[in-house]
C-alpha cells in the first residue's frame, strides 16, 4: 500500500495539513517542534490506532480539540493498482470512527491489515531495553500481517477474554469456574504458541542476513531471537497448572501462559543487553526492523511503510546508507524527518526519487 494523499487534523501542533507523498521516499525537514514527528504519528495511527510515542491520547490531540483526523487516498501495491480511501477520527475519550472506502468499519483491524507500518524512532530501543510486553506485541504484530485471518485475530481476542475470566475465578477462589476456564486456556494458549513459534522462525532466517547488512563488519556475528514460553517447555502446560493451582489462587492471578512469553535477543549466545553499546543496540533494533519487513514482504503481498524519526540522530552514516540500500531493494515508501542539517546527509543515501517537504509552527512552507 502507498499513501497518495494524506489529510491531517488537530495533531498536536498541527491544525490542518495535507501532503501528496512521492511513492518512494519523503524527507520531512523542520526544526525541533515544528511538527515534522507529528506527521510520522499521524501516519503511525492508520497502522496502530495510536501514536509511537508515550503519550495520552489527549496530549496528541490539539489543545481545546476533541478529537484528531487522520485521512489517506491509497493505492495497493499489486498489479490490480486498485485506490481506497480510508480514514480514523480519534476522541479524547479514546473512542475510533474508521472508515474504508466511505464505509464504516466495525474493528481497528480492518484498518490496520492495510497498513503494515514500521516506525524507527528513538523509542525502539525499548524493544531490546524495556519488558517482555513490547517484544510480544511486536511478534504478534508480524503474526497478524502474515496470517491475515480472522480466525487467528479471534484466537488473540478469544484468549485475552479468557485470561480475564479465569483471573476474576482465581481472585474469588472459586475452583469450579477455574476448572471451567483452564480447558479453554490451555487450548488457546497452544494455538498462540504455535503461531509465534512459527513468526520467530521466518524472522530468525531473515535476520541473520539484515544484521551483517546493517553491521557490514569483518567480524563474525551470529544474532538470535530465542523463544521463550511463559512456562517450563519440558512440561505440559496442564500439568504446571494443575501443581501451582494453589500459588495461583493465593497470588489471585495465571502466572504461567503465553502471556507471559519473552523474546530472548543474543549475539553470539550472549544477551545483547550485556555486550552491546546503545548505537549497537539501535543498530540491532534496526536489523530486526529490517527482516520483519522481509518476513511480510516474502510471505504476503503488502509493502511496509516506513517512518523514521530523526534517523541521522539515531544512526551513524553507514548504518543509515546500508538500511536505505536494503529497503531500496524492497521498493517500499518511506517518511523520513530531520533537521536543517542534516538533510544532505539524507540525500546523500537516496540513491532513488524523494521528494522533501519543509515543516515550520505546524504548517508546511513548500
Amino acid at each position: 500500500m502507498f499513501i497518495e494523499k494524506l489529510m491531517i487534523e488537530r495533531v498536536r501542533n498541527i491544525s490542518k495539513l495535507e501532503i501528496r507523498p512521492h511513492q518512494r521516499c519523503n524527507i520531512i525537514v523542520g526544526d525541533n517542534g515544528s511538527g515534522k514527528s507529528s506527521i510520522l504519528e499521524a501516519i503511525h495511527f492508520l497502522g496502530f490506532g495510536r501514536t509511537f510515542r508515550k503519550s495520552k491520547i489527549s496530549e496528541v490531540i490539539q489543545f481545546e480539540q476533541k478529537d484528531l483526523v487522520v485521512f489517506s487516498s491509497s493505492q495497493n501495491a499489486g498489479a490490480d493498482k486498485v485506490q481506497k480511501n480510508f480514514g480514523i477520527k480519534k476522541s479524547k475519550s479514546g473512542d475510533n470512527e474508521i472508515r474504508i472506502g466511505g464505509v464504516k468499519a466495525k474493528r481497528l483491524s480492518q484498518l490496520s491489515s492495510q497498513f503494515p507500518i514500521i516506525s524507527f524512532t528513538p523509542d525502539s530501543i525499548d524493544l531490546i531495553e524495556a519488558g517482555p510486553s513490547i517484544r510480544r506485541k511486536f511478534i504478534d504484530w508480524l503474526v497478524f500481517h502474515v496470517k491475515q485471518s480472522e480466525l487467528v485475530a479471534q484466537t488473540y481476542r478469544d484468549f485475552d477474554k479468557v485470561l480475564e475470566q479465569r483471573n476474576h475465578a482465581l481472585r474469588l477462589g472459586d475452583r469450579k469456574q477455574i476448572h471451567a476456564w483452564t480447558s479453554q486456556f490451555i487450548e488457546l494458549n497452544l494455538q498462540i504458541q504455535s503461531y509465534r513459534a512459527e513468526i520467530i522462525g521466518l524472522l530468525n532466517h531473515e535476520f541473520q542476513n539484515s544484521y551483517i547488512q546493517v553491521e557490514s563488519s569483518k567480524f563474525n556475528f551470529n544474532p538470535e531471537l530465542i523463544y521463550k514460553l511463559g512456562w517450563n517447555s519440558e512440561l505440559e502446560l496442564k500439568d504446571i497448572l494443575a501443581r501451582n493451582l494453589e500459588t495461583e489462587i493465593k497470588r489471585k492471578t495465571t502466572c504461567f501462559g503465553v502471556h507471559r512469553d519473552d523474546l530472548i535477543l543474543e549475539l553470539n549466545s550472549v544477551s545483547v543487553k550485556n555486550i552491546l553499546s546503545r548505537g549497537e543496540c539501535k543498530r540491532y533494533v534496526l536489523a530486526m526492523l529490517l527482516a520483519a519487513e522481509n518476513v511480510i514482504s516474502k510471505n504476503t503481498d503488502k509493502n511496509c511503510i516506513w517512518l523514521l524519526d530523526d534517523i541521522a540522530a539515531e544512526l551513524d552514516f553507514e548504518s543509515i546508507k546500508n538500511a536505505f540500500s536494503i529497503c531500496n531493494n524492497v521498493g517500499n515508501q518511506m517518511f523520513f524527518t530531520c533537521i536543517e542539517k542534516d538533510l544532505e546527509l539524507i540525500k546523500q543515501v537516496t540513491n532513488f526519487g524523494y521528494s522533501v517537504f519543509h515543516v515550520k509552527h505546524g504548517e508546511l512552507l513548500n
